[in-house]
């Protein structure tokens, strides 16, 4: 049984971007789990889990950051969406739930390799306006983003 939120971290030799779109894929996967708020410019995900016999449902937020080695930290805290009273009977099941995120996310990683990811950060600067538009029709599109925020990352991208 847990006493508070559960958290969790992991380092992944992946650019941040290919992360953030492994994290966003793995979630909806997980049975009961769906994205929330995906913010690329933050690095922030939210993520909600639905009430089970073993949990009263979670609010899960996923931060990323960039060490200094060109990797990605995922940092990943989950509780109860009704408070720490709640947090004290989730019979482990937030641990879980974060365990889950990072080993989803780790499968789908695992189908990029570490030298690509890079390499395409690298390049993706390079990619035009069109490109990034079109990426971002895609988050829309896999419902990663709202209409609402699709549209605020499109005013950016073209002012």
């Amino acid at each position: 049984m847990a006493l508070l939120n559960q958290n969790g971290e992991a380092e992944f030799p992946y650019s941040k971007d290919n992360v953030f779109e492994a994290i966003c894929r793995a979630v909806p996967i997980i049975s009961g789990m769906k994205v929330v708020t995906a913010d690329k410019l933050t690095s922030r995900i939210t993520v909600k889990a639905n009430i089970t016999l073993w949990s009263f449902g979670e609010a899960i937020l996923i931060q990323l950051s960039s060490p200094a080695d060109g990797n990605t930290k995922v940092q990943i805290t989950s509780g109860s969406k009704f408070g720490v009273l709640t947090d004290l009977f989730d019979m482990g099941k937030n641990r879980k739930n974060v365990e889950r995120i990072l080993s989803g996310t780790s499968a789908i990683l695992s189908q990029v390799s570490p030298s690509a990811s890079h390499s395409q950060t690298n390049s993706s600067s390079k990619n035009s306006l069109a490109d990034e538009i079109q990426k971002l029709k895609k988050l829309f599109d896999d419902g990663v983003l709202t209409k609402e925020e699709f549209l605020q990352q499109k005013t950016r991208l073209l002012n």
